[in-house]
């Protein structure tokens, strides 16, 4: 398998349409999928990145960085993920409806006659509920197409010179609440403002999880001294962002 094999797949499934638009997220898989689409496609290709409250910081960065390192023409689109309340309740569907939401924006903004594609690989959960929606607003997953699993993307990613190869996957910041407790903005922006800080420090791999004005930072055991080091830094970061308190535990990933 080759950058080029995935671009002539997505050649294929293109055609004559006008243009194919990469959901970006930031991660190696659609930064992968984003190269492709802008080898196979040049500038009929385009990446979109759809921020909410739900979406990291630094995904936003990664996206903007690998967006300009490969040369695509990249759009950033915010809007509000908590309007819709099947998304703002946090149930086992939560994560549909935000998918729907996002790719119906991307349609409104590209036009229904635009080719989405997205980085759904081959080691993804088939039972994710995000998945529906794919198949709902006809996304075309090229990695999972090709049968490409984690490791071959990273040695994909590796060889057409993405910045993000090895970078940990993430997760949009509405799985650290529990499902059932509702989402609101104050709790996801105090988890982005800490997990932002966290990374800026070294620590690359963290989950902040809040309670109430509580927090719990979860984070991998080779961050231990890095954790220890700048704790006292941390809590009065938390005690600024209206946390009341913040406590620490070794996450085995």
């Amino acid at each position: 398998m080759s950058l080029d094999h995935l671009a002539s797949l997505i050649a294929a499934r293109a055609g004559d349409v006008g243009c194919a638009v990469t959901a970006l997220s930031g991660g190696v898989d659609s930064s992968l999928v984003a190269a492709a689409a802008h080898l196979a496609l040049g500038p009929r290709a385009m990446a979109c990145t759809v921020v909410s409250e739900l979406t990291p910081d630094r995904d936003l960065k990664r996206a903007e960085r690998v967006a300009a390192h490969i040369g695509i023409e990249h759009r950033v689109i915010q809007i509000s993920a908590l309007v819709v309340p099947e998304v703002r309740r946090n149930l086992d569907d939560r994560c549909y409806h935000c998918k729907c939401l996002i790719l119906r924006t991307m349609r409104d903004a590209f036009g229904a006659g635009c080719l989405l594609l997205d980085g759904t690989n081959a080691d993804d959960d088939p039972n994710r509920p995000g998945l529906r929606a794919l198949q709902e607003f006809h996304v075309y997953s090229v990695l999972l197409a090709a049968g490409l699993g984690k490791a071959e993307i990273r040695g994909l990613a590796r060889e057409a010179g993405l910045s993000n190869w090895e970078a940990p996957s993430e997760s949009c910041l509405a799985t650290r609440i529990p499902t059932g407790v509702p989402l609101n903005a104050d709790d996801l922006g105090r988890v982005n403002a800490l997990e932002s800080y966290l990374h800026t420090i070294g620590v690359h791999t963290v989950r902040v999880r809040p309670d109430n004005l509580m927090a719990t930072v979860e984070y991998l055991p080779q961050y231990a001294e890095i954790i220890q080091e700048n704790r006292d830094k941390i809590v009065a970061l938390a005690n600024r962002i209206g946390l009341e308190s913040c406590t620490f535990r070794e996450w085995a990933g």
